[in-house]
């Protein structure tokens, strides 16, 4: 027989109005405490289990709406949260549906770092292949490791104005040149590696990237504590 909270309330009611008839107040409320405890507690309990349920997901599972990225750089996490709410702020999202994080570093390729929390490489991978990363800035080793691994970011052809240096790929636009990465000059001495901020083809969150591209032209590279 399938479970009916609701019959099973009336059946509790039932049966303490048949077992109470003729009891006063206080002997009806007394008898209910003592007999009736356990069924109260399970109802309130399973009650209580269902609007935490509710509740956890009409508010507290909202997936972001924008996720940026940062690989193998220095920007400090009180740093990446400010700059998440300024662009919430500036393009109209919830604050805490925007996400910029900088706790990605690992080694690829050529490059190798030593105590580093490697972990961070399967979850960079597994959320590109989830579409969950909007932005990413990276170094442009990086960006052709990327590549390589079968990735792609899109045109940006149209989307970027004279604040920033184009990066060109293949004759398309496909990322913009933030500067020199230094983590990367400091870790192998390679003072040409440029830092890019680009976006993958698999981001879901068109619209809120041609937000991102240009809150970053407005506030420039300093922004990125760079």
């Amino acid at each position: 027989m399938e479970f009916s909270m609701k019959e099973y309330i009336k059946e509790i009611i039932a049966g303490i109005r048949e077992k109470t008839s003729g009891m006063g107040k206080k002997e009806k409320f007394m008898y209910i405490l003592e007999y009736y405890w356990y069924h109260i507690l399970g109802v309130t309990a399973t009650v209580a289990l269902v609007l935490l349920f509710i509740l956890h997901y009409a508010y507290g599972n909202k997936k972001p709406v924008f996720t940026c990225v940062l690989v193998n750089q220095e920007m400090e996490m009180e740093e990446a949260q400010k700059t998440a709410k300024d662009f919430a702020v500036s393009s109209g999202l919830p604050e805490e549906q925007v996400v910029i994080s900088p706790d990605y570093t690992f080694s690829y390729g050529d490059v190798v770092l030593e105590g580093v929390n490697e972990s961070s490489y399967e979850k960079f991978f597994f959320q590109w292949k989830n579409q969950e990363i909007d932005a990413v800035i990276i170094p442009e080793s990086f960006y052709l490791y990327i590549k390589e691994e079968g990735g792609g970011f899109k045109g940006l052809n149209g989307k970027i104005t004279e604040e920033f240096e184009p990066y060109m790929d293949n004759g398309i636009c496909t990322a913009v040149i933030l500067g020199k990465d230094s983590f990367t000059q400091k870790i192998s001495g390679k003072e040409d590696e440029k830092l890019l901020l680009a976006f993958p083809d698999s981001g879901r969150h068109t619209e809120e990237c041609w937000e991102f591209l240009k809150f970053a032209e407005e506030n420039g590279t300093g922004k990125w504590g760079m």
